[in-house]
């Protein structure tokens, strides 16, 4: 047995014999997935822990889809060959974005439970009629194959940024409201190419879908953040996602996963606090990209059910700092674009070629970006034009 295999199994000990089948972040066999353990996956199941268990009430993931959604394959496989059920259940999505050769292992252990064989979707081997029949038997939705773009990969690596971090908010699905196309996927690679540049992963927190409330919003940034940074830190804030105006006076929010139109004094991030709350930061510089809009009039922008889109000046002003640069994706009463064929914003898509063709400041990036996002915005026949705020736009980062 391995130390590290030794030691889940003694924490769990610890708590009693029945806690090697409990669920929670901090059960053995949700660790053993994470950390892509073979080894201490086989001896929990030998000890008779719950492969099956939900890692708490609410996300509902189990170890094989936390395993699935990370690309470990060690981890699946010893999960499938130990006994845990070859299905995935409504983070389907998640793991065929990131990886989907996950759901055609899953899918091939199936069917050899199910039949005794275990067909793969290797070129000639099985057909897409014969493949999806054994996703259906398999209770396993019909594959959605993940869209790729030329900026999933990131181009350009830098060296260790040990004392930069990051916080990167994606939402598309929404609770209540209508998708922001594309969020969650543009968040999923700003967090690989801030990664690429160097900001260490255990410095990033990134918050997609249903995770992005707006008490986690506030949590990371009113005490998460300030209890980390440091003064020498560069801190990268991104967020796609809807944004709203509130008809009234103006004032623009950031709608978190959970908030209501209806209420946005109450449910919703106002822009103005967000901007206060990094404007504090006691950090060298802090960069926020946000490709949301807050005209009302769609893209990536709502209002409350009923309202019309008829807010003469949305305030999306940013704080004087010498430390806080925004790139935004829209003027104020433009509506936010994507690209479907490359299936990012497309305020994002060129935010990232600018970041991997190796811009360095606020402003070289700016510059590369914003003719890009015009010309693509009229050939949709619209106007968008990002914009630069900021005392900080020719600091290099």
């Amino acid at each position: 047995m391995t130390n590290r295999a030794l030691a889940i199994l003694v924490a769990a000990a610890m708590h009693g014999a029945a806690a090697i089948a409990l669920t929670g972040c901090g059960a053995p066999i949700h660790k053993a997935a994470r950390n892509n353990d073979s080894v201490a996956i086989r001896e929990i199941a030998a000890a008779g822990g719950d492969l099956d268990a939900y890692n708490d009430p609410i996300d509902k993931w189990t170890a094989l889809e936390m395993a699935a959604v990370g690309g470990h394959k060690e981890a699946v496989v010893a999960l499938l060959e130990a006994g845990a059920r070859p299905a995935l259940g409504r983070h389907d999505v998640d793991v065929g974005a990131r990886h989907p050769e996950m759901i055609s292992l899953i899918a091939s252990y199936a069917a050899k439970s199910a039949a005794g064989a275990a067909p793969s979707r290797a070129p000639g081997n099985l057909d897409a009629a014969a493949y999806d029949r054994m996703r259906a038997a398999a209770n396993l939705p019909p594959e959605k194959l993940a869209p790729s773009s030329d900026i999933d990969s990131p181009k350009a690596h830098g060296v260790a940024r040990p004392d930069d971090f990051a916080l990167v908010i994606g939402i598309e699905e929404y609770q209540s409201l209508p998708k922001a196309d594309y969020g969650a996927r543009d968040a999923r690679t700003v967090r690989k190419h801030f990664e690429a540049i160097g900001v260490p992963a255990r410095n990033i927190i990134s918050l997609e879908g249903s995770q992005a409330t707006g008490s986690k919003m506030k949590s990371y940034l009113q005490q998460w953040l300030p209890r980390n940074v440091k003064p020498e830190s560069t801190v990268f804030v991104y967020y796609s996602g809807h944004g709203a105006p509130d008809p009234e006076n103006g004032d623009a929010y950031l709608v978190p996963w959970d908030a209501d139109p209806m209420f946005l004094t109450t449910s919703a991030y106002p822009l103005k606090q967000f901007y206060a709350e990094l404007a504090k930061l006691k950090a060298e510089r802090v960069v926020v990209a946000l490709d949301a809009c807050f005209s009302g009039s769609g893209g990536r922008s709502v209002l409350a059910k009923g309202a019309r889109p008829l807010v003469s000046k949305v305030d999306e002003s940013v704080p004087s700092s010498a430390n806080l640069t925004v790139l935004a994706a829209a003027s104020g009463s433009e509506i936010t674009g994507t690209l479907d064929d490359q299936a990012h914003g497309i305020f994002t898509y060129y935010f990232l070629k600018g970041l991997s063709g190796g811009a360095k400041t606020p402003r070289a990036l700016y510059d590369y970006l914003k003719p890009h996002v015009q010309d693509d915005a009229r050939r949709q026949n619209r106007e968008q034009s990002p914009t630069l705020a900021g005392s900080g736009a020719d600091a290099a980062f």
